[in-house]
C-alpha cells in the first residue's frame, strides 16, 4: 500500500484547515449579515407603524462597533438623521448625571451618605425633612420625593442659567410622601437636586461640567446640557404623536430639565457611554468599583426590576442581567442597554413621542436582543389608537346629546323636573371632576399630560366643555318648565 510523502501530508493539511477556517468564516460573515438585516427590517417595521420620522440606532459587541444605521429626518429643519445628529435622550439623563456625581464620589468631593443639605444648605422641604435625605437616596430615588411633584417642576421651557437652582427652591412648598429611604418614588425632582448640587460644589453650570467632565472625556462629541449647546451641535426639536400621526413639537427645550431628560446626545455619542458601561471606557474615567457601585441594584422596582444609582437592571447575577434606562420627552423616545453576560450593548434614539406609544421602543430593544442572542424574538406591538377612539366617541354623544336637549328646548318637550335636575346636576359635576380625576389616576400633572398625549388633553378638554353645557341645558329646560 502506497503512503504519501509526509510533506505532502502537511500540505493537505494545511489546506484542510486553510478551508475549514475559511468556511466558519464567511458562516460567521453570513450570520452576521443576516443578524444586520433582521434588526434592520425590525426596526423599519417599527418607524412605518408607529409613523416615527427619524431615529439612529446603535449597537456594540465587546467594545467594537457591530451596527450602525439612522433613518428619516429631524424635526425643525427636516433634515437627514445620521449617527451623528443630536436628539434629546430623556430619562437616559439621569444616567448620566448619576455618573457625574459618581465621579464627584470618586474623587472624595462628595460622599453618597451625606445629607444634601452638607451641599445645598440653602435647600428646604415643607415638612422640614431635607436633611434626612442622603445623595445616595436621590440617586436611587428613595428620597420621598413623588413622581407627582417631579413632574410639576418638568417639560418648563426655561431657558435662564440659574433655572435648575430655581426650579430646585420652588420645592419649599413640597412636603415628601414618604420617609426618606422607604420607598422607591421616580421623581424628576431627585435628578433635578442632584443638578443643583452639582452647581453648587463646581462653581460651574451643569452644562459647563457636563461638557468638561462627561461629553468630552467619553468622546461624546455631539452631546449638550444646555438649548444653546443643543442646537450649536445640530439638535432640532422632534415631534409630538397626535392621533398617531407626527406633529412638528410645540414644546421646546428645557434648561432645568437637562439633569433629569433633556440632555441632547447622538448614537455615536450613546455608544460611547455603552463601552463606558462595560467597563471599557477611558483610563482613570471613574474606577471600576465606583462603576461596580453605579449599577449595584439599591432598591426593587418590579419582579425581577431593580434601581441602582441613575440606572436601572434587571435580572442581576444571572446570565440575562441588563443595564438599561428608558428615556422619554414630549417629542422624543430613547432606549439604551447593556448585557455583561453576553457583551452586547446598544443604543435606540426616536424623534417622536406619545405617552401611550412608549411601550413599543420597548418592546422593540426587547426584540432587538433576542435576535442578538440568537432567541425568537417577540412581536413589537402594533400601534393602537383604541383609547383616543373611546375618547373621541364620548365627544360626539355628548354633542348628539346637546343638539337633542337643544331641540327638545325648541319644542318645549321638557323631561321630569326631578329626573332633568338630577341629570344636570351629574354632567356640571363630572365636568368639573374630570380633569382633576384624570390627574389623580395619573398621578401627573396636567401640563404634563397636556405635553405627552396632547390628542387626549383635547378631548378631555372638549368632554369638559360638553358635559357643563349639557348638565346647563337640562337645568335650562328646568327653569323654562317652572315658568
Amino acid at each position: 500500500m502506497a503512503v504519501l510523502p509526509s510533506s505532502l501530508l502537511k500540505i493537505l493539511l494545511v489546506l484542510f484547515l486553510f478551508t475549514s477556517f475559511s468556511y466558519l468564516l464567511v458562516n460567521s460573515a453570513s450570520a452576521e449579515e443576516g443578524i444586520e438585516a433582521k434588526i434592520e427590517k425590525a426596526i423599519k417595521d417599527y418607524l412605518v407603524e408607529y409613523q416615527v420620522l427619524g431615529a439612529s440606532v446603535a449597537i456594540v459587541h465587546n467594545n467594537e462597533l457591530f451596527f450602525s444605521h439612522s433613518w428619516g429626518v429631524t424635526g425643525e429643519s427636516e433634515e437627514d438623521v445620521t449617527e451623528q445628529t443630536p436628539f434629546t435622550i430623556g430619562s437616559i439623563s439621569k444616567s448620566l448625571t448619576g455618573m457625574a456625581i459618581m465621579k464627584l464620589a470618586d474623587n472624595g468631593t462628595i460622599r453618597l451618605d451625606a445629607s444634601i443639605q452638607e451641599y445645598l444648605p440653602w435647600f428646604k422641604l415643607k415638612n422640614g425633612k431635607a436633611a434626612e435625605i442622603t445623595v445616595e437616596q436621590l440617586l436611587a430615588q428613595t428620597s420621598g420625593l413623588s413622581t407627582y411633584d417631579g413632574l410639576a417642576l418638568s417639560d418648563k421651557e426655561f431657558t435662564g442659567r440659574n433655572d435648575i437652582k430655581n426650579q430646585v427652591k420652588k420645592l419649599s412648598e413640597v412636603e415628601l410622601t414618604a420617609e426618606p429611604g422607604e420607598k422607591h418614588q421616580y421623581s424628576n425632582a431627585n435628578f433635578l437636586i442632584l443638578g443643583a448640587i452639582l452647581e453648587e460644589l463646581t462653581g460651574m453650570s451643569y452644562a459647563e461640567y457636563m461638557e468638561q467632565q462627561i461629553f468630552q472625556p467619553l468622546g461624546m462629541k455631539n452631546a449638550a446640557a444646555n438649548k444653546e449647546g443643543a442646537y450649536k451641535r445640530g439638535y432640532f426639536s422632534g415631534y409630538q404623536s397626535w392621533f398617531g400621526m407626527p406633529v412638528k413639537s410645540s414644546v421646546a427645550y428645557d434648561n432645568a430639565g437637562a439633569p433629569y431628560g433633556y440632555i441632547t446626545a447622538s448614537s455615536a455619542d450613546m455608544a460611547q457611554f455603552v463601552k463606558l458601561l462595560s467597563g471599557k471606557g477611558p483610563d482613570h474615567f471613574i474606577s471600576e468599583k465606583t462603576l461596580d457601585l453605579f449599577m449595584t441594584p439599591q432598591v426593587q422596582t418590579g419582579e425581577d426590576r431593580y434601581y441602582g444609582l441613575g440606572i436601572r437592571i434587571s435580572g442581576p447575577d444571572t446570565p440575562k442581567e441588563m443595564i438599561w434606562h428608558s428615556g422619554s420627552t414630549p417629542d422624543s423616545h430613547a432606549e439604551v442597554f447593556y448585557i455583561p453576560d453576553t457583551g452586547w450593548g446598544g443604543v435606540i434614539l426616536t424623534n417622536k413621542n406619545h405617552i401611550l406609544e412608549e411601550d413599543g421602543l420597548y418592546y422593540l430593544k426587547d426584540h432587538i436582543i433576542s435576535l442578538l442572542n440568537g432567541d425568537e424574538p417577540e412581536k413589537v406591538p402594533n400601534h393602537s389608537l383604541t383609547i383616543q377612539y373611546i375618547l373621541l366617541g364620548c365627544v360626539l354623544l355628548l354633542v348628539i346629546l346637546a343638539i337633542y336637549l337643544w331641540k327638545r328646548f325648541r319644542t318645549r318637550k321638557f323631561l321630569k323636573k326631578g329626573t332633568g335636575l338630577f341629570l344636570g346636576l351629574i354632567f356640571i359635576g363630572l365636568s368639573a371632576a374630570l380633569i382633576p380625576l384624570f390627574t389623580s389616576s395619573t398621578s401627573s400633572p396636567w401640563h404634563s399630560v397636556s405635553v405627552f398625549a396632547p390628542d387626549i388633553s383635547l378631548l378631555t378638554i372638549l368632554a369638559v366643555i360638553m358635559l357643563a353645557i349639557n348638565g346647563l341645558q337640562l337645568i335650562r329646560l328646568i327653569f323654562n318648565k317652572a315658568r
